[in-house]
């Protein structure tokens, strides 16, 4: 009762003796009779008036002694980096009086996670910032302060940055953990968000605003340079919200800031992390390709080292973006997928995979029958047995095997066929490619008729004579005789094909019937080279005269007897006249 005014604290004394002095007249009230009621309404006027005096000095007394602590914020709400001030009352108190200095102070936290009283600070309370340590209380209990709002909660097991919401002030005693006081504000800030925290050079971010100035201009900035939106308002809406996207620009592996401030002052930032990527400019290619490797987010002026299945195989440089473009030849590997990576001084590094394909390569594109091609191949198996076939009836020319790097040379003669492009094709039964190779188109010279001549008679064996022509893919002829000069397919009556002589004579199978000269036959020449390629002559007629050997057996008697009997008596009567001579 100490802190009480003086005359508080005798208030119930007053009272006892009061109360004692009652019970004495009420005792003697025989011997003084006369002053008996007198005396006894004085005592119960007195006595009333000392049982209200001890009332209302018990319900002053009551608040002092009992009195709660209380922890009060104000403002309620505040923006980051605004004062906030607190009061406090009903704490243990500081004795001042000297010689018995006793002094009571008391921390205060400021933290996003919700307790209780007799909580404790790094148990239940582990993302915090220690606003005041060591703060004073005065001798009645009570204490008065400011502090800023931090932007960062960074004195706690956990760390984190202070954003819009409700948060809470804890008060504890100095250097103790239990929570004693209580107090509950609201943080006023902007705000953004990022769907994607880190990524490689030209990712889309999408970046989310709050609690803006109301339908104001936004500019966003990336390391403090303006940077285009990509998608999305360059405005808030009527809350002081946006959403728009970003293009993640060149720049080093690492942290920077992307920010959004309005016109108003307002500004929110995060942290972007860029990590290192490479792209391949084919993902797949052969051994005798160049690879090019380009990368992004490494090291600004870092040394690259470029490796293909763990071998080196190119070195440069990254400029101040940490970028690169580098190419080298695909090293001779048998086919598959191998990772190629690219690493910087700082451990900065991405891997790609490319598939090596096997692949042929040919002497030459372009030729005639019969050329020789040497095919030459890599990415096969190693040490395999490899298949040379030409054009889509896979037609075997050669065989070999490949090396310990799944590689081999071979040469083929281009067998007869048909003119055009053709597939020339390698396998080891497994692996497969295909070049192709191009048969010339260049039909022979037209060859010229020489017997039998226009018109002419011939035997019905006839004699077939052109001149001869030649081609690089080597020449046959076809011999045509028919009885229409139009040469349709009812009318030829002998057709010789691959004839490798410029002449023919009929054989005793072939014999041409007899034909009248107004209805004479028709015969002509293709020459035709390896590659079907062909050209055909002019045409010609003859007719073939009556045989006397295809006439019937009494039509040769009656004939030959024409002939001799008078020939014979011609030779009688001249031997006669010879005689009688």
């Amino acid at each position: 009762m100490r802190y009480l005014p003086r005359w508080v604290c005798r208030i119930p004394v007053f009272c006892y003796r009061l109360w004692q002095d009652t019970r004495i007249i009420g005792g003697e009230k025989a011997i003084i009779a006369p002053l008996t009621k007198s005396v006894s309404s004085r005592a119960l006027r007195v006595l009333s008036v000392a049982l209200v005096l001890s009332v209302l000095a018990a319900a002053a007394a009551a608040p002092v002694a009992l009195a709660a602590k209380e922890t009060e914020l104000y403002p309620m709400e505040g923006e980051i980096d605004s004062w906030l001030y607190v009061d406090g009352t009903g704490f243990p108190p500081s004795d001042f009086a000297p010689g018995s200095e006793d002094y009571s102070m008391v921390d205060i936290y400021f933290s996003r996670q919700e307790a209780e009283l007799d909580d404790e600070i790094d148990s239940e309370i582990t993302i915090y910032e220690r606003v005041k340590s060591g703060l004073l209380v005065d001798e009645h209990g009570e204490f008065s302060t400011r502090f800023l709002i931090p932007d960062e909660l960074a004195d706690g097991r956990e760390e984190e940055n202070v954003h819009r919401g409700t948060h809470y002030v804890y008060v504890t005693r100095a250097g103790e953990s239990r929570i004693e006081g209580v107090a509950e504000c609201t943080v006023i800030a902007c705000e953004i968000e990022l769907d994607l925290i880190d990524g490689p050079v030209g990712t889309n971010v999408d970046i989310t605003g709050a609690d803006f100035a109301h339908t104001d201009e936004i500019t966003i900035e990336y390391d403090g340079c303006d940077i285009a939106v990509l998608r999305g308002p360059e405005k808030t809406d009527r809350d002081g919200e946006f959403r728009c996207t970003i293009l993640i620009p060149e720049s080093p592996a690492g942290k920077h800031t992307i920010a959004a401030t309005d016109q108003s002052g307002n500004e929110a930032d995060l942290r972007f992390t860029v990590t290192p990527k490479i792209a391949i400019a084919a993902m797949n290619g052969t051994c005798v390709d160049v690879m090019t490797v380009a990368g992004t987010g490494f090291g600004s002026r870092s040394d690259i080292a470029i490796t293909f299945d763990r071998d080196e195989a190119a070195a440069t440089e990254a400029d101040k973006y940490g970028s690169f473009e580098v190419g080298f030849h695909v090293p001779m590997r048998s086919a598959g997928t191998y990772e190629v990576q690219a690493r910087d001084g700082d451990k900065n590094k991405d891997t790609a995979a490319f598939l090596i394909a096997c692949s042929i390569k040919l002497s030459r594109a372009a030729g005639n029958v019969g050329s020789e091609v040497t095919v030459t191949g890599s990415g096969f198996q190693a040490d395999a047995g490899i298949t040379v076939t030409y054009t889509l009836e896979r037609m075997t020319v050669t065989t070999t095997t490949s090396n310990a790097n799944g590689e081999f040379s071979v040469t083929c003669v281009i067998p007869p066929g048909r003119h055009g492009e053709h597939p020339i094709t390698a396998t080891d039964d497994t692996n497969t490619a295909t070049a192709t190779f191009a048969v010339e188109s260049t039909p022979p010279p037209i060859p010229s008729l020489l017997t039998p001549e226009t018109e002419a008679r011939a035997s019905s064996r006839a004699y077939f004579d052109w001149e001869a022509v030649t081609d690089p893919s080597g020449v046959t002829y076809t011999l045509q005789v028919a009885s229409y000069g139009q040469f349709s397919h009812s009318s030829i009556v002998l057709e010789k094909v691959g004839l490798s002589a410029s002449e023919y004579l009929l054989t005793e199978e072939e014999k041409l019937e007899s034909t009248r000269k107004e209805a004479p036959y028709y015969w002509r020449v293709k020459a035709v080279d390896g590659a079907g390629n062909e050209t055909t002559s002019t045409v010609e007629s003859f007719h073939v005269g009556l045989s006397f050997s295809k006439l019937p057996a009494w039509a040769q008697v009656l004939i030959a007897s024409i002939i001799v009997l008078p020939l014979g008596y011609t030779c009688f009567r001249m031997w006669k006249r010879w005689s009688y001579r």
